[in-house]
């Protein structure tokens, strides 16, 4: 579907976060249809067995992480963006119930240049679903 990565990459990710508000991330799961790759609830550990963090709010995820082998961002958005397309109003009711969502990209440099790329699609399909796209960028120097 692309060319090769126009930016030289080390290791990429997209996740879908959802923050329900006062619902119960099972109840986000049961609504999508789709099994999170990680969920967190208010008040408890969010990672058992690493150090002790309270989770402040309660949250469900979607990462392509271990879904996508790819180097290029664009892949693994698309996955994230596939597993939404046929869910697309359930996802809108969770917004309208409140629940806070956003796509959130991962992105580390090769050589301390350049950045991630999205296509004119991706940008579309992200609007329509009314994600917010964040990313963060790890830039090394290659000195």
């Amino acid at each position: 579907m692309y060319a090769a990565p126009p930016t030289p990459c080390k290791r990429t990710y997209a996740i879908l976060r959802i923050y329900p508000g006062d619902l119960d991330p099972t109840e986000v799961t049961e609504r999508l249809g789709i099994q999170p790759t990680l969920c967190q609830w208010q008040g408890k550990l969010r990672h058992p067995g690493k150090p002790a963090h309270i989770a402040s709010l309660n949250g469900w995820f979607l990462s392509s992480k271990d879904a996508v082998d790819s180097n290029d961002s664009r892949h693994h958005i698309d996955w994230i963006l596939q597993q939404l397309a046929p869910r697309s109003e359930a996802l809108r009711e969770l917004q309208k119930m409140g629940a806070r969502t956003d796509l959130f990209c991962f992105w580390e440099s090769v050589d301390g240049h350049s950045g991630p790329v999205m296509s004119p699609q991706q940008m579309q399909k992200i609007a329509d679903l009314e994600l917010d796209c964040g990313y963060e960028v790890l830039v090394r120097s290659g000195r």
